[in-house]
């Protein structure tokens, strides 16, 4: 296994807008959001510019500080925006905001659509050669999901 087979497109749709990105599949990506459980694909934000508006991509790190909101409050409630805690290897109390997308397709040997994710926005890089600039889990790659969520579209 390389890590160009682990290497998918990713598209994700969002108010009329989509951005199409290299996603990895990572094994160790189990980031929840913690109300609903709903499954969280890390998203590096500059690979968000074409789907979430510049200026909020510009302030992440104020809006989960609360720096931001008084003068934006409008733009920032209209994402639904949500807090999603994580720990990594070196960050023990990390935060990301995610939003809910209408839905993303996957490409990996299929073409797969599904809208029971959040996407967290992650404010730097994750890989260092540009490969990918998002980390999919497993679980999110589950056939069987996909297929009943799939079914959901059509009706």
């Amino acid at each position: 296994m390389t890590i160009k087979s682990m290497v998918c497109d990713l598209e994700i749709f969002y108010n009329g807008k989509y951005t199409k990105i290299k996603t990895m599949i990572d094994t160790g990506n189990l980031l929840r959001e913690p109300i609903t459980g709903t499954n969280v694909i890390v998203v590096e934000k500059n690979s968000l510019i074409d789907i979430v508006d510049k200026e909020i991509l510009n302030n992440i790190k104020n809006i989960i500080q609360g720096k931001w909101l008084e003068d934006n409050n409008e733009k920032i409630h209209s994402y639904k925006f949500k807090i999603i805690p994580f720990t990594s290897l070196g960050n023990d109390n990390g935060l990301l905001i995610g939003f809910k997308p209408d839905y993303i397709k996957i490409y990996d040997e299929t073409e797969a659509l599904k809208d029971n994710v959040i996407i967290g926005i992650y404010d730097g890089r994750l890989s260092k050669s540009n490969l990918y600039t998002s980390l999919i889990g497993l679980e999110i790659l589950n056939k069987e999901e996909i297929r009943t969520e799939l079914n959901s579209f059509r009706r």
